[in-house]
Protein backbone atom coordinates (compact mmCIF):
# COMPACT_ATOMS: atom_id res chain seq x y z
CA UNK A 1 0.00 0.00 0.00
CA UNK A 2 1.51 3.30 -1.08
CA UNK A 3 0.78 6.40 0.95
CA UNK A 4 1.48 9.79 -0.57
CA UNK A 5 1.52 13.14 1.19
CA UNK A 6 0.48 16.16 -0.85
CA UNK A 7 0.84 19.80 0.12
CA UNK A 8 -1.47 22.30 -1.61
CA UNK A 9 -1.88 19.77 -4.45
CA UNK A 10 1.47 20.92 -5.86
CA UNK A 11 4.11 18.78 -4.17
CA UNK A 12 3.77 15.09 -3.37
CA UNK A 13 6.06 12.56 -1.77
CA UNK A 14 5.64 8.90 -0.99
CA UNK A 15 5.80 8.17 2.74
CA UNK A 16 7.52 5.07 4.09
CA UNK A 17 5.98 2.80 6.73
CA UNK A 18 8.02 4.13 9.65
CA UNK A 19 7.34 7.74 8.72
CA UNK A 20 3.63 7.00 8.37
CA UNK A 21 3.55 5.29 11.77
CA UNK A 22 5.30 8.32 13.28
CA UNK A 23 2.83 10.75 11.70
CA UNK A 24 -0.09 8.75 13.09
CA UNK A 25 1.53 8.54 16.54
CA UNK A 26 2.37 12.24 16.62
CA UNK A 27 -1.09 13.35 15.51
CA UNK A 28 -3.66 14.38 18.07
CA UNK A 29 -6.04 11.63 19.08
CA UNK A 30 -8.88 13.54 17.46
CA UNK A 31 -11.80 12.33 15.36
CA UNK A 32 -10.89 14.70 12.54
CA UNK A 33 -7.67 12.71 12.06
CA UNK A 34 -9.62 9.46 12.11
CA UNK A 35 -11.03 10.14 8.67
CA UNK A 36 -7.52 9.98 7.29
CA UNK A 37 -5.84 7.40 9.54
CA UNK A 38 -8.60 4.88 10.30
CA UNK A 39 -8.52 3.36 6.77
CA UNK A 40 -4.94 2.34 7.55
CA UNK A 41 -6.05 -0.20 10.19
CA UNK A 42 -5.39 -2.98 7.67
CA UNK A 43 -2.13 -1.59 6.31
CA UNK A 44 0.42 -4.33 5.53
CA UNK A 45 3.00 -2.86 7.93
CA UNK A 46 2.40 -3.87 11.55
CA UNK A 47 3.98 -0.65 12.83
CA UNK A 48 1.30 1.35 10.98
CA UNK A 49 -1.47 -0.91 12.33
CA UNK A 50 0.00 -0.49 15.83
CA UNK A 51 -0.13 3.28 15.51
CA UNK A 52 -3.78 3.15 14.41
CA UNK A 53 -4.59 0.65 17.20
CA UNK A 54 -3.45 3.15 19.81
CA UNK A 55 -5.85 5.89 18.76
CA UNK A 56 -9.26 6.37 20.34
CA UNK A 57 -10.77 7.49 17.03
CA UNK A 58 -10.44 3.94 15.68
CA UNK A 59 -13.89 2.35 15.42
CA UNK A 60 -14.97 -0.61 17.52
CA UNK A 61 -15.10 -2.91 14.49
CA UNK A 62 -11.58 -1.95 13.47
CA UNK A 63 -10.28 -2.32 17.04
CA UNK A 64 -11.87 -5.77 17.23
CA UNK A 65 -10.13 -6.68 13.99
CA UNK A 66 -6.82 -5.33 15.33
CA UNK A 67 -7.31 -7.35 18.54
CA UNK A 68 -7.02 -10.46 16.37
CA UNK A 69 -4.01 -9.18 14.41
CA UNK A 70 -1.20 -11.54 13.46
CA UNK A 71 1.27 -9.23 15.19
CA UNK A 72 1.34 -9.52 18.97
CA UNK A 73 2.65 -5.95 19.14
CA UNK A 74 -0.56 -4.71 17.48
CA UNK A 75 -2.66 -6.75 19.93
CA UNK A 76 -0.65 -5.31 22.84
CA UNK A 77 -1.40 -1.78 21.67
CA UNK A 78 -5.11 -2.65 21.55
CA UNK A 79 -4.78 -4.08 25.09
CA UNK A 80 -3.58 -0.65 26.19
CA UNK A 81 -6.23 1.31 24.29
CA UNK A 82 -8.61 2.58 26.97
CA UNK A 83 -11.51 2.99 24.54
CA UNK A 84 -11.14 -0.55 23.21
CA UNK A 85 -11.15 -2.10 26.66
CA UNK A 86 -14.27 -0.12 27.59
CA UNK A 87 -16.09 -1.41 24.49
CA UNK A 88 -14.98 -5.05 24.31
CA UNK A 89 -17.00 -7.92 25.69
CA UNK A 90 -15.47 -10.68 27.81
CA UNK A 91 -15.03 -13.32 25.06
CA UNK A 92 -12.91 -10.98 22.96
CA UNK A 93 -10.73 -9.93 25.90
CA UNK A 94 -10.34 -13.55 26.97
CA UNK A 95 -9.26 -14.46 23.44
CA UNK A 96 -6.66 -11.66 23.58
CA UNK A 97 -5.40 -12.98 26.93
CA UNK A 98 -4.96 -16.45 25.47
CA UNK A 99 -2.86 -15.14 22.58
CA UNK A 100 0.31 -14.25 24.48
CA UNK A 101 1.58 -13.70 28.00
CA UNK A 102 2.56 -10.11 27.17
CA UNK A 103 -1.02 -9.32 26.15
CA UNK A 104 -2.33 -10.92 29.34
CA UNK A 105 0.10 -8.78 31.37
CA UNK A 106 -1.06 -5.61 29.61
CA UNK A 107 -4.70 -6.45 30.28
CA UNK A 108 -3.93 -7.24 33.93
CA UNK A 109 -2.38 -3.76 34.22
CA UNK A 110 -5.46 -2.19 32.62
CA UNK A 111 -8.26 -3.94 34.50
CA UNK A 112 -9.60 -0.61 35.72
CA UNK A 113 -10.40 0.28 32.08
CA UNK A 114 -12.67 -2.72 31.54
CA UNK A 115 -16.42 -2.35 32.03
CA UNK A 116 -17.68 -3.63 35.34
CA UNK A 117 -20.01 -6.19 33.73
CA UNK A 118 -17.05 -7.73 31.88
CA UNK A 119 -14.34 -7.31 34.50
CA UNK A 120 -15.19 -10.25 36.76
CA UNK A 121 -14.86 -12.78 33.91
CA UNK A 122 -11.52 -11.25 32.92
CA UNK A 123 -10.31 -11.23 36.52
CA UNK A 124 -11.27 -14.88 36.94
CA UNK A 125 -9.26 -15.84 33.85
CA UNK A 126 -6.24 -13.77 34.87
CA UNK A 127 -6.22 -15.19 38.40
CA UNK A 128 -5.92 -18.65 36.84
CA UNK A 129 -3.22 -17.64 34.37
CA UNK A 130 -0.23 -19.96 34.24
CA UNK A 131 2.21 -17.06 34.59
CA UNK A 132 2.35 -16.26 38.33
CA UNK A 133 3.26 -12.62 37.68
CA UNK A 134 -0.05 -12.06 35.89
CA UNK A 135 -2.05 -13.81 38.60
CA UNK A 136 -0.23 -11.75 41.25
CA UNK A 137 -0.86 -8.44 39.44
CA UNK A 138 -4.52 -9.36 39.14
CA UNK A 139 -4.76 -10.27 42.82
CA UNK A 140 -3.18 -6.94 43.75
CA UNK A 141 -5.81 -5.17 41.63
CA UNK A 142 -8.59 -7.10 43.35
CA UNK A 143 -7.15 -6.43 46.81
CA UNK A 144 -6.62 -2.71 46.20
CA UNK A 145 -9.68 -1.82 44.15
CA UNK A 146 -12.47 -4.28 44.62
CA UNK A 147 -14.06 -6.74 46.93
CA UNK A 148 -15.83 -9.92 46.00
CA UNK A 149 -19.55 -9.86 46.65
CA UNK A 150 -20.16 -12.99 48.66
CA UNK A 151 -23.78 -13.26 47.53
CA UNK A 152 -23.25 -13.61 43.80
CA UNK A 153 -19.48 -14.07 43.37
CA UNK A 154 -19.05 -10.94 41.28
CA UNK A 155 -16.62 -8.12 41.86
CA UNK A 156 -17.97 -4.76 42.94
CA UNK A 157 -16.10 -1.48 42.71
CA UNK A 158 -15.00 0.47 45.75
CA UNK A 159 -13.11 3.24 43.93
CA UNK A 160 -14.49 5.84 41.51
CA UNK A 161 -11.75 5.63 38.83
CA UNK A 162 -12.87 2.17 37.78
CA UNK A 163 -15.02 2.00 34.68
CA UNK A 164 -18.59 1.13 35.53
CA UNK A 165 -21.35 0.13 33.17
CA UNK A 166 -23.43 2.84 31.60
CA UNK A 167 -26.94 2.71 33.09
CA UNK A 168 -28.51 3.16 29.63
Amino acid sequence: MKVTMTIDSNKSIQIGHSELANIISWSDDDRRHGVFFTPLFDHPASEVRSAVAGKSFTSQDELECLSRDASIEVVRVVANNKRALKMFDAPLILKMISRDVSVAADIAENLYRIRESVRSDVIDALLLHTDPKIAEATQIFVDENQFEDEDDGTYASENDPLVVDDPD
